[in-house]
């Protein structure tokens, strides 16, 4: 049985077969890489403590040019008109009741038949609570309302031909 080494020789001329040539460039090729990827970790590690440096140093000339902080804050001057003042909206709350609910819009809208938001919402808000046409928009889409555009070009709400899935 042959050898390994007689394996990798040309059988004619006794020389490396080109296989094993391309192979040993590859690998000197990869060594040489190998070694490029090292100086430059190098080169990135002495840039990088650089870099920290600078940055200390920034920080360092920053703290010295600020001014000393004073440690009592001087107090706030009083207005001079505190009744005439206006006072800004309070917090916004619910704007719809919550006694309006979709299954209420969704009666109004049996007992009118067909009607306009606007129109819902005055049904509504003659019984006491104020309630606006958006808010009825909102609460009749969530209810299931079937919507038809009216001869006055209105969105029109009526009831749906089938009952609203119950969740």
């Amino acid at each position: 049985m042959p050898d390994a080494a007689a394996l990798d020789r040309h059988p004619a001329s006794g020389a490396n077969s080109p296989v094993v040539q391309a192979a040993e460039r590859l690998v000197s090729r990869i060594e040489a890489l190998v070694n490029q990827v090292a100086e430059l970790k190098a080169d990135n590690a002495t840039l990088r403590r650089e870099v920290r440096e600078a940055l200390a140093l920034i920080d360092r000339a920053g703290e010295a040019a600020a001014p000393p902080r004073a440690t009592r804050r001087t107090p706030a001057a009083t207005p001079k008109h505190t009744k005439g003042r206006r006072r800004g909206r309070g917090p916004k709350g619910r704007a719809t009741p919550a006694s309006v609910t979709p299954d209420i819009v969704l009666a109004t809208i049996g007992k009118l038949g067909s009607a306009s938001a606007s129109e819902i919402a005055k049904e509504l808000s003659g019984l006491g609570d104020p309630v606006s046409g958006r808010a009825v928009r909102w609460l009749a889409e969530r209810a299931g309302a079937a919507t038809a555009v009216g001869e006055d070009g209105q969105l029109r709400y009526r009831l749906p031909a089938t009952p609203p899935r119950l969740q």
